[in-house]
């Protein structure tokens, strides 16, 4: 597989995982589902840390789910083209929609609260950086759960990752000149 094919493949996969990511943060500065603003964790702590903190809210988790069911949705309906099939990794056609719409809306959030969960029994406060983790958090837990319905080449697994390295810093970048984010990282 050529490099700018892999690379282009591998950004459509993790498409809706990047958004899903993205757009979880970005619902901290909204007033939609203003009711939905509140810790999962609900203030509780985990030994004496927060069992994930405040930065962890419903509403986040429910936005993410959203944008990435929606990009899901999208690319399933793509898929009847030829060119977006050429870029597909998975045959839309014949995987389950809805399994695959949750583990591309839920899958990277849940590897963002298990990761979180970590770093608060760690001693990390809100925000604090721990390289590795902070950007490869979501896509792990959405390489796993997608090894359940679909088969994987590691080439596309590993530029996921590399890609990650490079996209995730420079969206937060671009998120703080933006003052979408507080930190740069």
């Amino acid at each position: 597989m050529e490099i700018l094919n892999l690379v282009l493949k591998t950004l459509y996969l993790l498409l809706p995982v990047y958004l899903a990511n993205m757009f979880a943060v970005l619902s901290s500065r909204w007033s939609f589902l203003s009711s939905l603003n509140k810790p999962i964790d609900s203030g509780k702590n985990f030994g004496q840390r927060r069992l994930l903190g405040d930065g962890k809210t419903w509403r986040g988790l429910v936005v993410g789910f959203m944008i990435g069911t929606i990009i899901v949705i999208i690319q399933i309906c793509l898929y009847s083209f030829e060119s977006f099939r050429n870029i597909s990794l998975i045959n839309y056609a014949a995987v389950n929609w809805l399994w695959l719409s949750l583990i591309s809306g839920l899958g990277p959030l849940l590897g963002d609260l298990i990761a979180s969960f970590f770093k608060r029994r760690l001693n990390f406060e809100r925000g604090a950086p721990l390289p590795f983790v902070d950007q490869w958090d979501f896509i792990t837990s959405y390489f796993l759960l997608l090894a359940l319905v679909s088969n994987l080449d590691w080439n596309i697994v590993i530029a996921g990752y590399l890609l990650t390295l490079i996209i995730h810093p420079l969206s937060n970048i671009i998120a703080y000149f933006l003052k979408i984010k507080k930190v740069w990282w």
